[in-house]
């Protein structure tokens, strides 16, 4: 399975390049040059976040923009909308850009449609920069695990494990894992002692900055306006909270239940034949979530190995918009995005509805995504909170375990 699912990502080596262009003829665009591109967000007044794409044409209207973090490779669009002026449109999530191209530079701004208030963060980016942040080798004792402790010594304290590597070719790269999933492939570098690492995955902007001596100590920027002081150790025994056991059916409660309908509006329940006799996993999940898009892509590929011996997976997906109809928008393009083959369900269309409130059998629900592990006879056999996704260390361990909990499942 873990070779099957790295297969999907395009693990194309991104390096200098030589300029191209590339004339759109029907919109009567300039040329953009092709290759590797260095694009930066300005996240507030003192942070702006770097990444790498890659540019290439499509067809006479649309370039195809790959974007950049470690082994990470994202498909976007780059739409053409008449002359210097373009749309950056993201797979899954409904953020893009709104650009103009004046001969040396592209320049606009970053929309998110579905914020509670105007999300707009100006943006620009350059062709021909590979480097994300300048890179000193005199930085490294680095690679390694750490115990990081986020807000430390405040009511909102939480903990992580972080794993770092760096080689001279490639600068830093790694990821921090939480008790509800991780913070996906993290690509930076180092100088003047000084440890910056961003991602950017079409719709969350991760950046993470630190002093390095012993510990680290740093600061995290998500969006553009969440703040967290963090400071890390060096500790290769730390160990976060079992993820099988942080969520659990409530005192009273001896089954699962759900009742929610489709993209179409047609009520699908676990009570259908469909699912008689039927192992199944039910993922709590949504279209904004950035370890729910590892975890779908995970789950088709589960579903696709497993589906002719009885198992069945069913999405409840909980979307932050404004209303039904764009939930229902957003919901579509993520299973059309990321190809899921499985039952998609919309169980909340709005920020107000809250998975705990309509999956009253649980404990509580800490994370996007849960996943629950029903038997044939539809009994509970496991409940895994979160998800560390194939940017992380433990990648590897888990679809071994996972595949093996499956099987037996599946054999009982």
């Amino acid at each position: 399975m873990r070779t099957i699912y790295l297969g999907l990502l395009a693990l194309t080596l991104i390096g200098c390049q030589n300029q191209k262009s590339a004339e759109i003829s029907s919109t009567g665009s300039s040329a953009l040059p092709e290759g590797i591109w260095q694009g930066i967000i300005v996240q507030n007044d003192s942070v702006d976040l770097k990444f790498n794409f890659n540019i290439d044409v499509l067809n006479d209207s649309i370039y195809g923009a790959t974007i950049v973090n470690a082994e990470e490779r994202i498909e976007a669009k780059l739409i053409a909308l008449g002359t210097d002026s373009f749309k950056l449109e993201m797979p899954v999530f409904a953020n893009y850009f709104i650009l103009n191209w004046d001969g040396e530079k592209l320049a606009g701004e970053y929309i998110n449609p579905d914020a509670t208030s105007d999300y707009r963060l100006p943006f620009s980016a350059k062709p021909g920069l590979s480097e994300r942040y300048p890179n000193d080798q005199a930085l490294y004792p680095l690679p390694g695990y750490w115990k990081v402790v986020f807000n430390p010594g405040t009511d909102d304290e939480y903990y992580g494990k972080a794993y770092f590597d760096w080689e001279q070719d490639k600068g830093v790269y790694g990821t921090i894992m939480t008790a509800t999933g991780d913070y996906r492939y993290l690509e930076g570098a180092g100088s003047a002692g000084v440890l910056k690492l961003s991602a950017f995955d079409g719709a969350h902007l991760f950046y993470f900055e630190a002093e390095l001596h012993d510990t680290l100590v740093g600061k995290f920027y998500s969006g553009r306006s969440y703040y967290a002081p963090w400071i890390a150790f060096r500790d290769s025994t730390f160990e976060l909270p079992d993820p099988d056991t942080l969520t659990y059916l409530k005192e009273g409660y001896s089954s699962f239940d759900f009742a929610f309908p489709t993209i179409e509006g047609d009520t699908v329940r676990i009570s259908d034949e469909r699912f008689n006799d039927k192992a199944m996993i039910i993922q709590i999940s949504g279209s904004w979530c950035p370890n729910c898009y590892d975890e779908s892509r995970y789950l088709s590929e589960v579903y696709r190995q497993y589906e002719e011996e009885g198992l069945e997976i069913v999405c409840l997906s909980f979307e932050r918009t404004r209303d039904y109809a764009t939930a229902q928008k957003r919901l579509t393009k993520m299973q059309k995005d990321l190809k899921m083959p499985y039952t998609v369900l919309l169980a909340g269309a709005t920020r107000d509805d809250k998975a705990g409130e309509k999956l009253p059998m649980l404990n509580h629900v800490m994370s996007y995504p849960t996943a629950i592990y029903l038997d044939r006879n539809h009994q509970v056999r496991k409940i895994h909170t979160g998800f560390a996704g194939p940017g992380t260390p433990v990648w590897e361990d888990f679809v071994s375990e996972n595949d093996a909990f499956l099987q037996k499942l599946l054999n009982e």
